[in-house]
Formats: structure tokens, sequence, C-alpha cells
């Protein structure tokens, strides 16, 4: 045999021996989870958490639904290699990133629990916020609290805020279970005066510990639509 055809037979079996050793190589497929998460305040919250899951585990944040999910609670889905990181890893590097208002996430995990009417000792010590601090922004409600801007708030108020603070705004709602800080009780601002409307206002575009930026999702008039309907909820009876 000559060294052309020897050198031939050796390349074709190197492709081969080759061909064989990649077939064998099993890459781990990826999966996509959900996870519920507490802490997201602000608008940069999930720019934020998507930076450090990607950059401590290399996996890749496939979004964000801030709304409309199951349980109410904010959900981000991650995508990553089984085998090579576990929801564990995930939610451990959730647990431990702080977002830029200095708040730590956390993963949201328990069921929820059925809405309840407070008790009388609840009813008898209801916290009332108070006046609005002097750093709220001295906004003018620019929608009339009429019966069309009232009917839009409620379908608001019921489609993003009874699981937390209640159909009543008595802070028990059905996604209350493991929430770090209580829901405040709503109905403490039924009937307040102009001068609450731009704090309403700012925790509700804003968000607060638990609750969700809805300035992210919300445009600004049914924002105040919401203004509107949380100061019409009556005090328990």
């Amino acid at each position: 045999m000559g060294m052309a055809a020897s050198s031939g037979l050796l390349a074709r079996a190197m492709v081969l021996g080759l061909g064989l050793a990649l077939g064998g190589v099993s890459h781990a497929a990826a999966v996509t989870e959900e996870f519920q998460v507490q802490g997201l305040v602000s608008p940069a919250s999930p720019k934020a958490l998507a930076a450090a899951l990607e950059e401590q585990l290399a996996v890749r944040v496939v979004g964000f639904d801030l709304r409309d999910t199951v349980t109410g609670w904010p959900v981000v889905r991650v995508e990553f290699e089984e085998g090579a990181v576990t929801r564990d890893d995930i939610a451990a590097v959730i647990d431990r990133t702080e977002d830029p208002t200095g708040r730590m996430f956390k993963v949201h995990v328990g069921p929820p629990v059925l809405n309840a009417a407070p008790l009388a000792e609840e009813t008898a010590a209801a916290g009332v916020l108070g006046d609005p601090p002097s750093a709220a922004p001295e906004l003018v409600n620019p929608v009339e609290a009429g019966s069309e801007s009232l009917a839009r708030g409620e379908g608001l108020y019921v489609k993003y805020c009874v699981r937390c603070h209640g159909a009543n705004g008595n802070g028990t709602g059905p996604s209350t279970h493991g929430i770090d800080t209580d829901p405040r009780k709503l109905w403490v601002w039924g009937s307040a005066g102009d001068a609450a409307d731009g704090y309403l206002f700012s925790i509700i575009s804003d968000g607060r510990t638990d609750m969700p930026p809805w300035g992210l999702l919300l445009p600004e008039n049914e924002r105040w639509d919401l203004v509107n309907y949380v100061k019409s909820l009556p005090p328990p009876q």
C-alpha cells in the first residue's frame, strides 16, 4: 500500500473516530421554569434581578409576568440546562440579590389562603396611615371621581388589587399568605381629602415593600381611577 493511500485511510479513520466521539456526547436539555418573586418594587427591579441571575448562573431570563398570574404574585421565567443548574441554585440567587431600593428579593412559597373578614381585634386596632408624608408629590387628580371613574376603578381594583388588599380593602386578600409586610387596610382612605391624591398615586405607581410598581403596567388615567375608587371604600361595619 502506498504512502498516499495509507494517509487517506488514516484521515478517514480520524474523521470516523471524531464523529463517534461527538455522537457520544450528551447535551443537557434546556428547560424553562417559573419563580414567584417578592420584592419587585420598582421599575428597576426586573433588570436588577435578571442581571444577577444571568451573571451568576449563566442562565437566560426569558421574561417577567407582572400581572394576570395564577397566584397574583409577579413571576420570572428562567431558562437553564438541566444538570448544570437546579431550581435551588436559581432560588438561592434570587434570595440573596438586593433590589436597587435596598430590599432583598425573595422566592415566594406557599399556597394562597381564602379571603377572610377582619377579626374584631383587627378592626379595633386597625392602623390609620395618617397624613401623607411631606415628601409625597403634590399632584392634582385630573380625573373626576364620578360614577364612570369609580366603575373603571372598581374593575381595576378587582383585577389587580383584591388578591392582596381584599374585596373590602381589609388587607386580607387570598394572596397574603407568606407576605413579609401585611397589605395596608385601604378603607382608611375612604373620603380622604384631595391632599391624599398625590400620595396614593405615587404608592400605586412606584409600589412599596411587596407591592409591585403598577406604574410599569397601568396608564396614568387608570391609576387615577384607582385613587378615586380607593377613596370610596367604606370602613368595616
